[in-house]
């Protein structure tokens, strides 16, 4: 309780990757979810798409985890991209590049 009290850098921190992550997608013109929450989700439509997805993420060192039916529905399969204030503004953008 006492880091939410006095350390608010870390929401404002978080809240900036967020931004930064959401603005850097559009302009790739990756489908995400609308928002502005930590968990952005990335839409990429058949399961067998996201397991390809999060696999080759996986191997250049960035964990993204593939959500599938019949967790989502059909036809939603998606990439749970997870965000902390642990993060820097350069994973985001290795992120994006990968």
């Amino acid at each position: 309780m006492k880091l939410v009290r006095e350390e608010d850098w870390r929401r404002e921190r978080l809240q900036a990757l967020v931004q930064r992550f959401r603005d850097g997608a559009a302009q790739l013109g990756l489908s995400l979810l609308d928002s502005n929450t930590p968990i952005q989700p990335l839409i990429v439509c058949d399961a067998g798409t996201a397991l390809q997805f999060s696999e080759a993420l996986r191997e250049q060192g960035t964990l993204v985890t593939a959500i599938r039916p019949p967790t989502v529905p059909e036809g939603t399969a998606r990439l749970r991209i997870t965000f902390s204030a642990t993060h820097t503004e350069e994973h985001v953008d290795r992120l994006l590049d990968t």
